[in-house]
């Protein structure tokens, strides 16, 4: 089969894997499609030092199984798996039997199960079948925006988000445009999103969304903005963007408000300084969100299929998988266009 594999700075190639006989515990996929992620951009800019598979916002069809793997039984309340079913594939999965997962921490499973053969810019993935969800009548492009969608889940459920608060969502990509809405539907009376101008398309479906405000961070000073739309502080903030915006979070947060945080930056901008006695006196909680082992597969399939997150809105670029490495490189540059860029690979 063919995959796609990735090294710092930019450089892509296309290698033809072979794959080993399934485990009685696996199922192989045929990758319909993919997404491409800010990680996959990370990846190919800096992480990568050396040549890596790469994607894993996945969906596809069931087209080989184990001998182990659970059949579909008539009757059975969970459904099992069969050659054929359309699945989203998951990025890491719990084990369920290391001592997290037996406490019910489910969340700090420390021996993950990951994609046992290359990423998903590939034709074919081999993973443990527990690592897939069936994605009932989705189509494949929104199937694999369930990946993305179980890390705004992540976020939202962390932040724990009070019936009619005050929030706001720092970046508006992808994940915080979804985080964004679900902050709504959570019951929030206010939702404040903040990023750069130039994201004219994300701006765009932030307005679609129905979002309070949008704040442009290069155009206005964020705490001026804010001590004039929030005087009393902001109950909640969810940051999606680099960590130095941390220390603006707390700024902005009233007296025993919650952060949470999923952002990443190398280089240096990994490191932040924050004022541990305004942390104290206001009272404030920062919660990391890793979101790894994915969770909440059935809300985000869910929430695709009733179009409270609505595909059509998120996905705004469609390449075809010879060109993965247009695709990934068009994300990383042309922001202002896109929302989500995504790889058919039929």
């Amino acid at each position: 089969m063919k995959a796609f594999y990735t090294k710092a700075s930019m450089e892509f190639e296309q290698r033809d894997v072979g794959l080993d006989p399934l485990a009685p515990d696996e199922v192989l996929v045929k990758v319909r499609a993919c997404g491409v992620c800010g990680w996959d951009v990370l990846v190919a800019q800096t992480v990568a030092q050396d040549w890596s598979p790469i994607g894993h916002e996945l969906s596809g069809d069931i087209v080989e199984v184990g001998s182990a793997v659970p059949g579909l039984q008539v009757g059975t309340p969970v459904p099992g798996l069969q050659v054929g079913t359309p699945v989203v594939v998951e990025n890491s999965t719990l084990c369920g039997v290391c001592d997290q997962c037996k406490r019910g921490n489910v969340a700090h499973c420390v021996t993950l199960d990951h994609h046992r053969s290359p990423g998903g810019f590939a034709e074919l993935i081999k993973v443990r079948y527990t690592s897939v969800f069936p994605m009932a009548e989705l189509d494949y492009r929104a199937g694999a925006l369930a990946e993305p969608l179980t890390v705004a889940i992540d976020m939202v459920e962390m932040a724990e988000i009070p019936l009619a608060g005050h929030v706001a969502v720092f970046g508006p990509g992808p994940i915080g445009l979804m985080i964004a809405k679900l902050a709504l539907v959570k019951g929030a009376s206010r939702v404040y999103l903040t990023g750069h101008a130039h994201s004219h398309k994300r701006w765009e479906v932030a307005e679609a969304l129905g979002v309070t405000d949008c704040v442009f961070i290069d155009r206005q000073d964020l705490s001026s903005y804010f001590e004039k739309a929030e005087p009393q502080g902001l109950d909640r903030v969810l940051v999606t963007s680099p960590p130095a915006t941390i220390a603006d979070a707390m700024k902005l947060c009233r007296f025993g408000g919650i952060i949470t945080y999923n952002g990443i930056k190398f280089g240096g901008g990994e490191r932040i300084v924050l004022d541990g006695n305004d942390f104290h006196f206001k009272r404030l909680q920062l919660r990391g969100v890793h979101s790894i082992p994915n969770l909440g597969w059935p809300q985000a399939v869910e929430l695709l299929r009733n179009k409270t997150i609505d595909p059509d809105l998120f996905i705004s670029h469609t390449f075809p998988f010879e060109q993965v490495p247009d695709a990934v490189r068009f994300a990383a540059t042309a922001r202002s266009e896109t929302v989500k860029v995504m790889v058919e690979v039929g």
